[in-house]
């Protein structure tokens, strides 16, 4: 553990190994996509579920590294056989030389890490209390992130791991409908662990590196019971994460209201820059200069026993490693234990100037009640309350209160026997227009809407700026056809009834 000053509480380790009945089982696929048959295809989804809890102190058998790595062969195959065991060791030996170790680790250096111990101990008695939980999804779980989770839960956390899949196989499959795939294994898992008597089920962060943290960030859009997410050298502040992020129905950023860790390293594709729209969220930021992505994982550690283990790092990693462990650690007992501390504090920052060159962090702007309340305002207020509601958030700071998913689909709420002369669609595109005044979805229905109650000019000037902004929208290239037939329409109506 190095300088990780374990806490008070001694920590147990199991393996939950369940199904899912109601979806079909997938075949385990290495990172080159071969597929390794099931021994056994007529049970359900498989889950493999690591759990580092609290413990009773001299409860549970000691455990070595090898219990890590030889449940990375059980992750569809739950059978602990000798043969299993040997598949674990081959995977453990390619995935490390495909994250840098470029062939120089080999079965020899591995028997040198199936021998450490490590400070959980299995099956050990759980503590009569509940304790907050740290969902920790990761491909190579547990052996990847072993060290991060014995660390949290000696300070008083269950730490869940597992192995989010993709739809036909155990490989995670980055597009869109891989990112909603991976929320619905991660929501599985949360069932599961909510059924054990030690868990404060109402208290849960998220942390994750590479793609995870794309997956926990879409899946905070969905379910606000998470509390905050470590992004640990994730691919969240890239571009090309938030473009498949676009493409999943979850990834609502008016709904993330979580606050947000980003741990990151120098990387091209990686730029805090990605996240600054997530702008309801308290988000922290601190670099790394001489860390690259996979020692932020257990690498970081195991290098002091293999040095170079996935590649020569710019400066021995141990101690950015420990860092990024201690401010995980902090963060979460503010988000989490609801600890009254400054992330960033002198006395933190004066001991990571060696690994960290710089932190900032970027307030949360209020967010808007959620659609259910702001319908309920409606009904209690009139449109009144939407408009105090819209300014009173602009004063706050909010330069857009409102999303272009709410207005579409409060437009269709109030459609129902709720507006009939069209007063308080026209009303809420004028807060539309306010907030993107070149948008051409806004600038459409704001002149549809204008032209229903008899304000032609104004209707005849959105139409117009429609027409204007189509071509440089995002829209399907469909709906540009349609937008633009609709307005020409309009146009020539507004000429005619004159």
């Amino acid at each position: 553990m190095g300088s990780l000053n374990l806490g008070k509480y001694q920590t147990g380790f199991k393996t939950l190994f369940v199904y899912d009945e109601s979806r079909s089982a997938v075949p385990y696929a290495d990172w080159d996509g071969n597929l390794y048959q099931n021994q056994d295809p007529n049970h359900g989804r498989q889950y493999q579920i690591n759990l580092w809890y609290p413990s009773q102190v001299g409860s549970g058998t000691p455990l070595k590294y090898e219990h890590y790595i030889h449940l990375m062969g059980r992750q569809t195959n739950f059978s602990n056989t000798p043969e299993q065991r040997t598949f674990a060791r081959k995977i453990f030996i390619n995935q490390t030389n495909d994250l840098g170790g470029d062939g120089n680790f080999t079965a020899k250096e591995l028997d040198l890490l199936l021998e450490l111990n490590v400070t959980a101990r299995s099956e050990a008695k759980p503590l009569d209390e509940q304790f907050p939980i740290v969902l920790f999804p990761n491909g190579g779980s547990p052996a990847y992130q072993s060290i991060t989770a014995e660390y949290l839960t000696s300070h008083g956390y269950v730490v869940v791991a597992f192995a989010p899949k993709g739809r036909f196989s155990s490989l995670k499959e980055v597009s869109g409908i891989g990112l909603e795939v991976a929320i619905d294994d991660l929501e599985y898992v949360v069932g599961q662990v909510a059924q054990l008597p030690f868990v404060d089920i109402n208290n849960i962060g998220l942390m994750a590196n590479a793609i995870g943290s794309s997956v926990c960030a879409a899946a905070i859009a969905r379910n606000d019971k998470y509390k905050g997410l470590v992004s640990l050298e994730g691919g969240l502040p890239s571009a090309f994460e938030q473009r498949l992020l676009r493409e999943s129905v979850y990834y609502q950023p008016e709904n993330i209201t979580a606050p947000m860790l980003f741990l990151y390293a120098p990387h091209p594709s990686i730029d805090p820059q990605h996240t600054y729209h997530l702008q309801h969220s308290e988000r922290y930021y601190a670099h790394f200069p001489t860390m690259s992505e996979f020692v932020m994982l257990n690498y970081g550690m195991l290098d002091t026993f293999i040095p170079d283990i996935v590649g020569k790092q710019k400066a021995p990693p141990k101690e950015g490693f420990e860092t990024a462990n201690k401010l995980m650690l902090r963060f979460l007992d503010i988000q989490l234990k609801g600890r009254q501390a400054e992330l960033f504090s002198q006395d933190f920052t004066s001991l990571s100037e060696k690994v960290i060159d710089s932190t900032f962090v970027l307030p949360a702007i209020p967010a808007a009640p959620n659609i259910a309340l702001m319908k309920n305002l409606f009904l209690k207020r009139g449109f009144d309350g939407i408009d105090s509601t819209y300014y009173a958030l602009k004063a706050e700071g909010a330069e857009k209160p409102l999303s272009m998913n709410f207005f579409s689909a409060y437009r269709s709420w109030l459609a129902w026997q709720k507006d009939p002369e069209y007063q308080h669609r026209a009303r809420l595109y004028i807060l539309a227009y306010d907030s993107y005044p070149k948008s051409a979805e806004a600038n459409y229905y704001l002149g549809y809407y204008l032209q229903k109650t008899g304000s032609l000019d104004s209707a005849r000037a959105a139409y117009e700026r429609t027409i204007q902004y189509l071509p440089e929208s995002d829209l399907s290239k469909d709906r540009r056809e349609t937008l633009m037939r609709y307005s020409q329409e309009g146009l020539e109506e507004i000429d005619q009834s004159k």
